[in-house]
C-alpha cells in the first residue's frame, strides 16, 4: 500500500480534529510534560485508533457511498482501495492500536476493546437515529479520557476533563451536521438519518448553531479550572473560530461548506493544546 493511497482512504488530514485533544488529556494528567515515550505512544495509539475507526466506517458505509455522486472519488468507491485491502488495513491498524495501549498501561489496554466497539456501532447508527452526530462526537471525545488515562491510570476527579469531553463531542457533532448538507436528498432517499435530512437546512442550522453555542460556553467554563489568561485567550480564539465557520457558511455552496468544515475547525484542537501547555508552564 502506498502512503498516499492510505492517506486518501482514511482522510489523514482529519487527524487534526482529535489528536490535539488526546494529547491535551495527557498534559492535563501530568500537569506538565508527560514524557517522550508516553507522548509518542499516545499519538500513535490515537492515530491507529482513528485509522481503524475510519476504515470500519468506510467498509460498513460502502454500500451507500457507491451510489452517492459526491463520494465517487473516494478510494473504496472508485476501486483504488479494494475491500480486501481495507479489511487487512483495519486488522493491522487495530492490532497496532492494541499494541500501543498494552505498552502504555494495563487500564488503557483493558478499556481499548470498548473503543473498537464504538467504532463499529457508530456507522450503524446512520440508519437508526439522527443523534448519531452526537454519538460520533462522543467517540472522539473519549480520546480526551484516553490521553489522560495513558498518564494516570485512574479515572480523574477533576471536572475539567469531563467538561472537555463534552465540549469536544458537541463541537464535532455541530460541524458534522454542517458537513451533511450536500447529502440531504441522497440521505432522505436512502433512509439515512441526519439532522439536516430530517429537519431541513434552516432548522438544522439552528440546531448546529445552538450546539456550538453550548460548545463555546463549555470551552470558556474550563477557564475556571485552568486559571490562566493564556487559556482564556485561547478559548476566546476558539469561540471566534466556531462563530466564523457559521458566518462564512453558504448552505447552497459545497465549496463554502468544505471551507467552513476544514479551515476553522483544523486550528481549534491545536489552539486548545497550546493554551493548556502554555498555561501549565507559565503558571
Amino acid at each position: 500500500m502506498k502512503f498516499k493511497e492510505i492517506a486518501d482512504y482514511i482522510k489523514l488530514e482529519h487527524t487534526v480534529f482529535d489528536i490535539p485533544f488526546i494529547v491535551s488529556g495527557s498534559f492535563i494528567a501530568a500537569d506538565g510534560y508527560p514524557g517522550t515515550l508516553v507522548l509518542i505512544l499516545v499519538i500513535l495509539a490515537g492515530s491507529f485508533a482513528r485509522a481503524t475507526g475510519m476504515s470500519i466506517n468506510r467498509i460498513l458505509g460502502r454500500r451507500y457511498d457507491i451510489i452517492n455522486p459526491r463520494k465517487k472519488d473516494w478510494a473504496l468507491v472508485k476501486g483504488s482501495f479494494t475491500i480486501n485491502r481495507a479489511i487487512w488495513f483495519t486488522v493491522i491498524s487495530a492490532f497496532l492500536f492494541e499494541t500501543c495501549t498494552f505498552l502504555l498501561n494495563r487500564l488503557v489496554f483493558e478499556l481499548s476493546p470498548i473503543v473498537l466497539a464504538l467504532f463499529i456501532i457508530d456507522p450503524l447508527l446512520k440508519k437508526i437515529t439522527m443523534l448519531r452526530h452526537f454519538f460520533m462526537g462522543l467517540v472522539i471525545g473519549v480520546g480526551v479520557m484516553a490521553g489522560y488515562l495513558a498518564v494516570d491510570p485512574s479515572f480523574p476527579a477533576i471536572p475539567e476533563i469531563y467538561i472537555l469531553i463534552l465540549a469536544t463531542g458537541l463541537w464535532i457533532a455541530g460541524f458534522d451536521m454542517i458537513y451533511t448538507i450536500p447529502d440531504i436528498e441522497y440521505d432522505r432517499q436512502n433512509g439515512l438519518k441526519t439532522v439536516m435530512s430530517r429537519s431541513g437546512i434552516k432548522k438544522g442550522m439552528h440546531y448546529s448553531e445552538t450546539v456550538h453555542a453550548v460548545t463555546g460556553a463549555l470551552f470558556l467554563s474550563i477557564a475556571y479550572f485552568i486559571k490562566s489568561y493564556i487559556y482564556l485567550a485561547a478559548a476566546t480564539v476558539i469561540i471566534l473560530l466556531i462563530i466564523y465557520q457559521h458566518v462564512i457558511l453558504k448552505p447552497d455552496d459545497p465549496k463554502s461548506i468544505r471551507v467552513s468544515f476544514l479551515n476553522s475547525n483544523s486550528f481549534i484542537g491545536f489552539i486548545f493544546l497550546a493554551g493548556v501547555i502554555l498555561s501549565i508552564y507559565v503558571h
